[in-house]
């Protein structure tokens, strides 16, 4: 495929920089044509930039502040240059003509690009764009909104989520063409509401993958079954019902700077006070009433987490995360709960010089197995248990330098599935999108991507918390909701269809921890025979 690209100039943001040498790399597409805006400002005084923006210098301020004091490296916005990338490119210099506040090409100018032959014009510069050169490329011009275009449009990416404490932040892949705008991609990342700057940051990282992911999407499915699919995105009554947004102005900046940071010292002094602390609660009646199960609470060093059931010789084993504040990592234990609710402390199984939870443990063929998180150390591993329920070995590692959290087996119809929350850069993570692999046999590295992938993207349902439950021929898989914070719930979704080509699941419970004002998040659900256990995070004086 023959791509162009509008820049304002060849210095770009790091994830705009990633989206293209991703692209670069695909092997799908070349670039053919760089579009340079002639209509740059010109050079000017740092105090001419001052005064230019003196409007906004209390929003850049603190935006400055905020990028030093909370984001980290990867950077988004760092400068990289595509000079490198796009060498050997012909370049063509632009000017537009801004009307109404679009900014429109001469005709003999788009002419001039239509004559490369594009099939997709990538705008990462110009503003927005009216007129012919929306028709230049065979396939529109794509860009990107950041924003879920539903409640949030314009500027500056991120600021007014974390403002007005919107659980998630939205970002959007657009293309127009012929008159037309179409959505290509939108996800949700969740709002982290003490920093509008490491907000935006995250988001970027998880957008830069839209692009290259939908251009590859479109080079295998070909134009007609491409556009069918995206769809799905677009509504004929979907209406965009509320103010654009902008950067504020220095008065009602300083005001929102001020609620932001009221927030922050209220959670430096709260932390300074209080412990978050995941414990474990259980029922074996069958009650629907999560505020009558009974609590297992940690002693205050650690906290218990992650639960996983395996029933055996009229036990419950319940396999868990025991997380120790003073490593401030994670190792796996099992405790041992009877059909009286009888129980044992936990004991530990297995702990490595990186973090490790979510245990998922399952019968396959006689033996028992194991595959917990191990995002740290970049792999998927599978353990074998060689003395139930507390000695095991590694077997094999499934998947090596892969950013995957929460994988969750299932065998249906002769292949095991994979299921994993996963990130496509270090900047994505932790992840919000939900991969799926297949294989033939468990014991493989050969496990092959769904062709979907990623099948979920959105904060409030890809992570998975538990093990996939089959019930009167339906399949049910538990996932997160880390829309407000990580785990802050969990939803139970019926699987509608699975196999090599599709995937599509639909929510059919919602839980959050409402039941007591004590409670901060819950995340995961296990269920066997009668006793269901879930986990419970609570803010505990220190």
């Amino acid at each position: 495929m023959r791509l162009g690209i509008l820049l304002d100039s060849y210095d770009v943001p790091a994830w705009v920089y990633h989206a293209l040498m991703r692209l670069a790399g695909s092997g799908c597409a070349e670039f053919s044509l760089v579009i340079l805006n002639a209509a740059q400002a010109p050079q000017r005084s740092r105090l001419a930039k001052l005064w230019a923006g003196r409007h906004e210098l209390a929003y850049n301020v603190f935006d400055r502040i905020d990028r030093r004091l909370f984001v980290k490296t990867p950077d988004a916005l760092a400068p990289k240059s595509l000079r490198a990338l796009l060498v050997g490119v012909p370049a063509i210099q632009v000017k537009t003509t801004r009307e109404g506040g679009s900014h429109y090409f001469a005709p003999t100018d788009a002419q001039r690009v239509k004559e490369y032959g594009l099939d997709v014009l990538i705008q990462m510069g110009f503003g927005p764009l009216q007129g012919a050169i929306l028709a230049a490329a065979r396939y529109g011009v794509w860009s990107y909104r950041h924003g879920d275009g539903k409640r949030y449009r314009g500027s500056p990416p991120g600021y007014w989520e974390v403002v007005e404490e919107c659980p998630e932040t939205g970002s959007t892949l657009c293309i127009q063409g012929h008159g037309l705008e179409k959505v290509a991609y939108r996800s949700w990342t969740p709002t982290f509401r003490f920093s509008p700057a490491c907000n935006r940051n995250g988001n970027l990282w998880v957008a830069s993958e839209f692009l290259p992911r939908q251009v590859e999407r479109l080079y295998q499915l070909g134009a007609e079954r491409f556009f069918a699919e995206i769809e799905a995105l677009n509504h004929e009554f979907d209406y965009f019902c509320y103010r654009d947004r902008h950067i504020p102005t220095n008065g009602p900046a300083l005001r929102l700077a001020a609620r932001i940071w009221a927030r922050v010292m209220g959670e430096v002094w709260d932390r300074a006070c209080h412990r978050d602390q995941w414990y474990l609660a259980f029922d074996l009646s069958g009650s629907r009433s999560l505020a009558q199960f009974q609590e297992i609470v940690p002693p205050k060093d650690r906290a218990w987490a992650d639960p996983h059931i395996v029933q055996a010789g009229g036990k419950y084993y319940v396999f868990i995360e025991e997380y120790l504040f003073h490593t401030g990592r994670g190792r796996l234990a099992v405790l041992e709960i009877d059909s009286e609710g009888r129980r044992t402390d936990p004991v530990p199984i297995l702990e490595k010089d990186y973090h490790l939870s979510y245990p998922f443990v399952f019968n396959w063929e006689g033996r028992y197995y194991m595959v917990p998180e191990s995002a740290e150390n970049r792999t998927i591993d599978l353990y074998e248990c060689t003395r139930f329920p507390d000695q095991w070995v590694l077997k094999m590692t499934l998947m090596e330098n892969i950013l995957a959290v929460d994988a969750t087996l299932l065998r249906y119809r002769g292949k095991w599935w994979l299921f994993a929350a996963t990130a496509q850069n270090n900047g994505a993570f932790p992840p919000v999108e939900l991969s799926l692999f297949h294989a033939d046999e468990l014991c493989t590295k050969d496990w092959a991507p769904h062709p979907l992938n990623p099948v979920i993207s959105d904060a409030k349902s890809a992570r998975p918390a538990g093990r996939i439950i089959a019930r009167n021929g339906k399949l049910f898989r538990p996932s997160q909701d880390c829309s407000r914070t990580w785990g802050y719930g969990f939803n139970i979704n019926e699987i509608l269809a699975l196999s090599e080509t599709e995937y599509a699941e639909r929510r059919v419970a919602h839980v959050q921890p409402h039941w007591s004002r004590r409670l901060q998040a819950t995340h995961t659900f296990a269920q066997e025979g009668q006793l269901t256990m879930i986990d419970i995070c609570r803010r505990r004086p220190r």
